[in-house]
């Protein structure tokens, strides 16, 4: 899994195996570099700082890798610290942008957060403005009535209340307990920045050359239930007939889903979710 590695590369680092894993970064399979990556995120050396922001900005490793050492590099202190930085002086490539932000996202400081979100590119509303910040639209006044008919027309195709609604992404019948309105309008504006854990996407290459992507529902060593978005019927895949299994780099859920409202509209639907307890 994920975290197999997380204590030996730790235990490597201080025994100065540095040059090791950097040597392992330019031999190894892409999913195993992604895994050292991983394995670095908690640690907050100098070493293993160093290790995530050279390969960040090593234009020799693939895009999957730079966008996890991004990913990763801001979950501590002095990592944190190097991606501000970066964000602040636009020394971080677009198309790793959403990566950095997301690596401090998690940060237990409110100010750190709202400051990185300022470096996401500009949300619209469907009738062409800007959209106002998080902080300003958790300021604005909400109808949970008008809220839950937005939700009708909106999120009911991949989510549930109270057992209304196609069971595909998190159910949010207790939405307004688990999250904060701050959280709730990032989670819709940015859905990258907060993938719930199981609802991961994935995109699956069959042997007879079939594509498919979605959320595993459940794996055995021999079968997979695959779930589509927009309530189709889950599939039953045999894992014997899978070629490749890749998890997407992105959140299922589509971003911008907020460029079809208006800002009431979604001021309505968060105060509607806020509701939910």
């Amino acid at each position: 899994g994920p975290g197999d590695g997380m204590f030996p590369t730790r235990s490597l680092l201080k025994l100065g195996g540095e040059p090791i894993l950097a040597k392992a970064m330019n031999t190894l399979d892409e999913h195993q570099r992604i895994n050292i990556l991983m394995g670095l995120r908690y640690v907050g050396s100098k070493e293993s700082v160093n290790l995530l922001n050279s390969t960040a900005f090593n234009t020799k490793q693939s895009e999957k890798v730079r966008k996890a050492a991004f990913k990763y590099l801001g979950n501590t202190t002095p990592g944190e610290d190097l991606i501000f930085n970066y964000l602040r002086n636009k020394k971080v490539p677009k198309e790793y942008i959403s990566a950095a932000v997301e690596s401090v996202n998690g940060s237990w400081k409110k100010a750190v957060r709202e400051e990185a979100r300022k470096y996401l590119g500009v949300a619209k509303t469907n009738d062409g403005k800007p959209l106002p910040t998080i902080i300003e639209l958790t300021k604005l006044k909400g109808n949970a009535t008008n809220g839950k008919t937005v939700f009708k027309n909106y999120c009911t195709v991949c989510h549930q209340v109270n057992n209304e609604g196609v069971d595909f992404g998190p159910k949010l019948s207790q939405i307004g307990s688990k999250l904060t309105k701050e959280s709730i309008f990032t989670s819709i504006i940015h859905p990258d920045l907060g993938i719930s854990f199981g609802y991961e996407g994935w995109n699956i290459t069959l042997k007879d050359g079939t594509l498919l992507s979605g959320i595993i529902a459940s794996k055995t060593e021999t079968d997979i239930i695959l779930k589509s978005p927009g309530g189709a019927a889950s599939q039953n895949i045999k894992t014997s007939d899978i070629k490749t299994m890749n998890q997407m780099d992105s959140s299922v859920m589509t971003a911008g889903l907020q460029e079809s409202m208006t800002t009431q509209e979604l001021v309505d639907l968060v105060e509607y979710l806020k509701s939910l307890k």
